[in-house]
């Protein structure tokens, strides 16, 4: 080999390495600083913010009362918060995400679901209303981001897990149920404000922090998305809230593929009666313990979640049709609901 033939293959290396070295230098600079699953939250969060404002609350006295959050609802000003944060208060501020506030008026709220209402003037604000999914459809270990006001440090974001569902607590003299349970961090000033999954989609209200008598931590609760829509929806129709809660009168246990394979059941989804109640709706009419409810007015059940609420959307003394199984014979039931006897 000449020594133009050594130089020529040399320049040739040296020429090589310069590309692959310059391709790798490329793919280091253009490489993300955060992770695949990091760029969902941070996504979802872009999606929700200018959704979520902050709420301040003002006794007659004009001294603070309540510090909160909530999610704009409509492009005409409606505003879905935490009914313990607004009601019994005489001036509401909503401070948006640009910085923008308003005076905002109670329309009304539901103490027994602790969800309200807000209005305030659109005139001059740039509106995003939020985007609400299905909370039935939520499972355990998805994760979740908290949106909100905590402790008057400003604009703050979580994330978490759903660590629990259709969990039931008893705070501040009201009796919560069917809340979604999350390990990301809900404190004062949260409540009100968003739970989202990384769709940036509403799944929760987040409402409160539970400690309990040991001071557990990572215990934060939000009402369903699908709860809070009821009960706006309802108050922006204008309809006198229900302070009772129509009642059915049963246990409810959800069935899972898993469990209907392990028992040999009709069905794969549904609602198993494990109690009936004494003097209640579903004795009177003929719905027994063992039976597996599939369908109320026409729409499938398919979790507790979904159960509650359509019972509870209904007033004490109307009908429903339920549908279901008793052993493997499928009827159809008329009921009459009452109230929940204490």
């Amino acid at each position: 080999m000449t020594n133009k033939s050594k130089i020529n293959i040399f320049l040739i290396i040296i020429i090589v390495f310069q590309f692959v070295y310059i391709f790798y230098l490329e793919k280091a600079n253009t490489q993300k600083a955060y992770t695949e699953h990091e760029e969902k939250v941070i996504n979802a969060i872009n999606k929700i913010k200018l959704s979520v404002v902050r709420i301040d609350a003002w006794s007659t006295e004009g001294k603070p009362k309540e510090l909160g959050s909530g999610i704009i609802y409509s492009k005409q000003g409606h505003i879905i918060t935490n009914a313990h944060v607004v009601k019994d208060t005489e001036v509401i501020t909503v401070t948006f995400y640009d910085g923008k506030k308003k005076t905002a008026v109670l329309i009304d709220y539901s103490d027994q679901y602790d969800i309200a209402v807000l209005k305030v003037d659109p005139s001059n604000l740039n509106l995003v209303p939020a985007n609400f999914a299905d909370a039935s459809k939520l499972k355990i270990g998805q994760t979740v981001v908290a949106v909100g006001n905590p402790l008057n440090f400003g604009w703050t974001a979580t994330s978490g897990i759903v660590s629990g569902l259709n969990r039931n607590i008893k705070a501040d003299n009201r009796i919560y149920e069917n809340l979604i349970q999350t390990d990301a961090a809900i404190n004062r000033g949260n409540s009100g404000g968003p739970l989202i999954n990384l769709n940036g989609e509403v799944v929760g209200v987040n409402t409160l922090v539970y400690r309990g008598k040991s001071g557990a931590e990572g215990m934060g609760f939000a009402i369903t998305s699908n709860r809070a829509r009821y009960v706006a929806e309802d108050i922006l129709k204008g309809h006198k809230l229900i302070p009772t809660r129509a009642w059915l009168g049963i246990e409810p246990i959800e069935i899972t593929p898993a469990l209907a394979e392990r028992y040999a059941f009709p069905v794969n989804y549904g609602i198993y009666v494990k109690t009936v109640y004494p003097d209640s709706p579903a004795e009177k009419y003929g719905i027994s313990p063992g039976d597996i409810i599939i369908k109320i007015n026409d729409q499938l059940v398919d979790s507790i979640s979904k159960f509650k609420l359509l019972v509870e959307s209904k007033k004490p003394g109307d009908y429903i049709t339920v549908t279901l199984y008793s052993g493997s014979v499928r009827k159809v039931i008329k009921v009459k609901l009452d109230v929940k006897s204490k």
